[in-house]
């Protein structure tokens, strides 16, 4: 039976992950389908506290996300929140987007980013929005549903300019036990591989805070 021209076969009303496509391999002809084609182009997704990211060359970018609250943060003693194994050597843009609560009106969270291995430069910044419109006012005090018409209100900034550096805590929340969104972005150079860390601890000893479900994290490697 003779080859037909792709041009001449009937088009796919769709692309699927059971597709073939027709590859060369070092030489050998060879079939891949739609679902590893996918997983080389697309973004890895990490679904937990814990996986390991993509293992492609940059540009390359994982996700993760949490499925489920993490455990209580109940001391002032830092715990590893989300980790992103095998943060291999080059510049990487991490990025958080963290939803938490606290269970009294009185006490904040601390984030660190840490890598295990070597990271340097190394640069995080963290950004909670709070109830305020004057400086000062109700620093610290995160407030999720800040309404202030065209005017706004103030964020309250947080960073670190080393590896592991503490990121707040923050003083408090406005409401006890409402979801909280802290968002940290983290630009490093890693010349030594290791684990990517997001570790959080209470603000306040025996004070219950916690990292909830949905929490997402972007890791970019870029070169």
């Amino acid at each position: 039976m003779a080859d037909t021209k792709i041009s001449a076969l009937t088009a796919a009303t769709a692309a699927a992950a059971a597709n073939e496509f027709a590859i060369n391999e070092a030489g050998t002809s060879k079939k891949l389908s739609g679902t590893l084609l996918k997983a080389f182009v697309g973004p890895t997704l990490i679904t937990g506290n814990s996986g390991t990211v993509a293992s492609e060359a940059a540009p390359s970018q994982t996700l993760q996300v949490l499925t489920a609250d993490n455990a209580d943060i109940p001391t002032t003693t830092v715990v590893t929140q989300l980790t992103a194994s095998t943060v291999g050597l080059g510049w990487w843009l991490a990025e958080y987007f963290i939803h938490w609560n606290s269970a009294v009106t009185t006490t904040g969270i601390n984030f660190i980013v840490d890598h295990t291995g070597t990271a340097t430069p190394f640069m995080a910044d963290r950004i909670d929005p709070i109830g305020s419109t004057t400086a000062l006012a109700t620093v610290g005090i995160s407030h999720q549903t800040v309404e202030n018409g065209v005017t706004g209100n103030l964020p309250s900034v947080w960073a670190a300019n080393a590896d592991a550096g503490s990121l707040g805590p923050n003083d408090g929340v406005t409401t006890a036990d409402s979801v909280q969104f802290s968002r940290i972005v983290a630009l490093l150079l890693v010349t030594v591989s290791g684990d990517l860390l997001l570790r959080a601890n209470s603000e306040v000893a025996s004070t219950i805070t916690r990292v909830k479900a949905g929490t997402t994290a972007r890791y970019t490697r870029l070169s």
